[in-house]
């Protein structure tokens, strides 16, 4: 070999050499970002499924307290549907009561709710028609420390009940007036009575 293939041979030698120890540095790199790309892949993996995992939980508990609620909702609904269908019979009940219990009743109402000085009571056509004979009689028997009232001939445009007139002056003791004043007592006690806590 001459002297010129000889530098030739060398410098092809040791460009074979850099070549290797650069393919073998490529390698030794390429070898260590596929092992940090994996193990950055298995963390963002594990972290994409605990974060499914909370996300679930968060929804399952979501959902949980939605039907919670619905269920509640949905009881407190049957809970005023019964309520509220006990008053609406209480109410028939009273309206639907034999007459001797049922101005019993009104005579009750009128003692409490009677004012001083001189009233007309005015009644409902039909319980005008079915009054007992002595029923002003047998009022202002109750009442006579307060004062009178005077039962009106003319029927008063109401269902049931009475109205007293004093002047300008009205105390309403119809059934539905009286059941709308006490609604939320009566609601309140049949709610303790049937459904207590």
């Amino acid at each position: 070999m001459t002297g010129i293939e000889k530098i030739i041979e060398k410098i092809r030698q040791e460009s074979l050499e850099k070549c290797n120890a650069i393919i073998a540095e490529a390698k030794e790199n390429g070898n260590e970002l596929v092992a940090a790309s994996k193990a950055k892949a298995e963390k963002d993996a594990e972290k994409i499924i605990n974060d499914g995992k909370k996300e679930a939980a968060r929804k399952e508990a979501a959902a949980k307290a939605a039907a919670e609620t619905i269920t509640k909702t949905r009881y407190l609904e049957v809970k005023n549907a019964i309520v509220n269908d006990i008053i609406a019979a209480a109410y028939e009940k009273i309206e639907q009561m034999e007459d001797e219990q049922y101005f019993s009743l009104l005579l009750s109402l009128c003692e409490k709710n009677v004012e001083s000085g001189e009233g007309v009571m005015y009644l409902s056509k039909r319980d005008l028609e079915r009054a007992p004979e002595d029923f002003e009689e047998s009022i202002n028997s109750l009442v006579y420390e307060k004062g009178a009232v005077r039962l009106s001939k003319k029927a008063g445009d109401i269902e049931n009940g009475f109205v007293l007139v004093y002047g300008d002056m009205e105390v309403n003791c119809t059934l539905r007036a009286i059941f709308d004043e006490k609604h939320d007592l009566l609601r309140d006690a049949l709610c303790k009575e049937l459904f207590p806590s």
